[in-house]
């Protein structure tokens, strides 16, 4: 009986804490919908929902009431990038049908890497202020990643759908395909009855058109995929990315068209169209360059690819630099002769065009990377998508609704999340500093709300002593100094052959290297073997400086998240 009452008192002391309220008081909150930050507001947190959203001298406070002081603080949605794909790493074997590496990486092992990483991909996308994601098309094993791995953690609002109706088929992708090629009606109710049991979330049709292949051809079996999704109750997504595409596929019945119009300027007309069909529009602005600066050689390196992204996908993208030619495909090595072509800053014009043009006009402009492709990475990317929105001419306020009602809207979920409104989830991001002045202020996050539950960033992202040598690997090859210097402690330690070196600390460990980056020409670092015993990895060396090659073993101990220590042997 005692061990009851003990087990009745502890359950009644849990409840107790789950329904106790939280008060966020005295907070700027940002209206993503009218664009405006209004101050001195409290927001009350009951369970997983938002319960009341008033001004603060309007809240009474109840005694003992859990409180978050938000003076000078900025509260706003969570943001949602609505299109991701879980199949893929973003690395750079991971699209066999686009650029083959497989006698080096074999698919299915890349395939593996992706599932086994999901979780950490989940993590990242929290920690960067993104509380749902998209993923918009992938092999059956889309619906294990939200059914059973986002189940069983901390983890986004995710959305998914199964494999993509296709007019043309990729056999690069094994057995489990996430591009399946349908001819004809019947082939279209096979893949039906097979995603249906899944219950996904919408379908997506991948609309390709070329010379041989006119959007017209098909047109007949996108229109009935789409009575069948409606019929369904879903809402259909259709990757077009020609004028002529695109318009075919909103006649068909698309509710949304992924990736942006890049080989005309959309006619006023057609705009006018979509608005009245209350179309959703996700541009995806970065992918396609990212695939030309993978293949040329020329990453940007961007900061939140250095700090951020997954570290080993991130590292493979410079494998071509130990590549015998042999072993390169022969558009590899093209590209890394001639540079980015002309014609895909062309395209990209014209992307930035159509979006400028289809926000003045009124169309639901939806947030979107397209993660998980070639060089565009998980998590970490989407504050790239971001900028290119803003370079194409959309104020910090669209950006803003793009990324947080509008694909609520879009998607049917705008009762759910999207904005800061009584009866919505509680997805939330406690700010240092306004996002309505700078993009970059979406970096300040102080905490994060998931359903309620507070989280703080850095408790979401706790990487390994290997994956931090890695990511100062990564800013070494990329000459960034900054980023290459946050992976060490403030007390690092440099010993050469067991001899401690004369530039002990991080001051004079800085001035060192930032003086070999910015001299020396064609430098580059492979990792012929690895051994990772406990907090130490043990990296092989082979490094690439000017017209040297320098062999070497480093020795680097990882504390606290931290190098500590790096001894050299040469």
């Amino acid at each position: 009986m005692r061990r009851l009452l003990i087990f009745l008192s502890s359950l009644l002391i849990y409840i107790t804490a789950l329904s106790q309220s939280v008060y966020i008081s005295n907070i700027t909150l940002i209206d993503v919908k009218s664009g405006k930050a209004i101050p001195g507001q409290t927001v009350v947190i009951n369970g997983e929902k938002i319960e009341q959203v008033a001004a603060t001298n309007k809240v009474k406070l109840p005694a003992g009431a859990k409180v978050i002081d938000g003076t000078a603080q900025f509260l706003m949605p969570g943001m949602t990038d609505a299109h991701i794909h879980f199949f893929q790493s973003g690395g750079l074997y991971t699209r066999p049908d686009v650029i083959d590496f497989r006698k080096k990486v074999p698919y299915e092992k890349e395939k593996a890497f992706g599932l086994q990483n999901a979780k950490d991909y989940l993590h990242r996308y929290l920690r960067m202020g993104i509380t749902t994601v998209i993923d918009v098309g992938g092999p059956m094993g889309n619906f294990v990643v939200r059914d059973s791995i986002a189940a069983s953690t901390v983890s986004p609002n995710v959305l998914v759908t199964g494999p993509l109706f296709s007019m043309v088929d990729r056999t690069q992708f094994g057995d489990d395909k996430p591009i399946i090629k349908i001819t004809n009606e019947q082939e279209a109710d096979q893949l039906f009855q097979k995603m249906l049991p899944q219950k996904p979330d919408f379908i997506k049709i991948w609309y390709i058109a070329g010379n041989t292949m006119p959007a017209e051809k098909n047109f007949p079996l996108v229109k009935y995929i789409a009575e069948q999704t409606h019929k369904n109750g879903l809402k259909l997504t259709v990757h077009a990315t020609e004028l002529n595409t695109a318009k075919l596929a909103v006649e068909a019945g698309a509710d949304i068209l992924v990736h942006s119009v890049t080989d005309a300027v959309i006619p006023d007309d057609i705009i006018k169209v979509w608005k009245e069909k209350k179309i959703t529009y996700i541009p995806t602005l970065i992918v396609g360059l990212n695939y030309y600066r993978v293949f040329s050689g020329r990453l940007p390196n961007h900061p939140q690819d250095l700090a951020w992204a997954n570290a080993f996908t991130y590292g493979s993208l410079t494998d071509p630099e130990a590549m015998p030619d042999t072993d390169m495909p022969f558009a590899l090595k093209s590209l890394r002769k001639t540079g980015i072509p002309a014609s895909e800053f062309k395209e990209d014009s014209i992307a930035g065009v159509n979006l400028a043009k289809l926000v003045k006009a009124g169309i639901n402009i939806v947030s979107g990377t397209d993660a998980g492709n070639i060089g565009t990475m998980h998590a970490s990317s989407f504050l790239q998508e971001l900028e290119a929105m803003q370079k194409a001419g959309l104020s910090n306020a669209e950006i803003l609704k793009a990324s947080t009602i509008n694909p609520a809207i879009g998607f049917g979920k705008e009762q759910q999340w999207g904005s800061i409104e009584k009866g919505k989830n509680a997805d939330l991001l406690l700010l240092e500093k306004n996002p309505l002045e700078s993009l970059q202020h979406l970096n300040t996050i102080k905490i994060i709300f998931k359903n309620g539950k507070q989280l703080h960033p850095d408790s979401l992202v706790i990487e390994s002593p290997e994956e931090i040598v890695q990511r100062q690997l990564n800013a070494y090859n990329a000459r960034d100094i900054d980023a290459f210097m946050d992976t060490y402690a403030g007390d690092i330690e440099l010993y050469d052959f067991g001899e401690l070196k004369p530039d002990k600390g991080k001051a004079g460990m800085r001035k060192n290297y930032e003086t070999f980056f910015n001299q020396v020409p064609n430098l580059y670092c492979e990792i012929v073997k690895r051994i990772v015993i406990g907090n130490k990895v043990i990296d092989q060396e082979k490094v690439r400086a000017g017209n040297q090659t320098i062999n070497a073993v480093a020795v680097y101990e990882v504390n606290n998240g931290k190098i500590t220590k790096v001894t050299f042997i040469r």
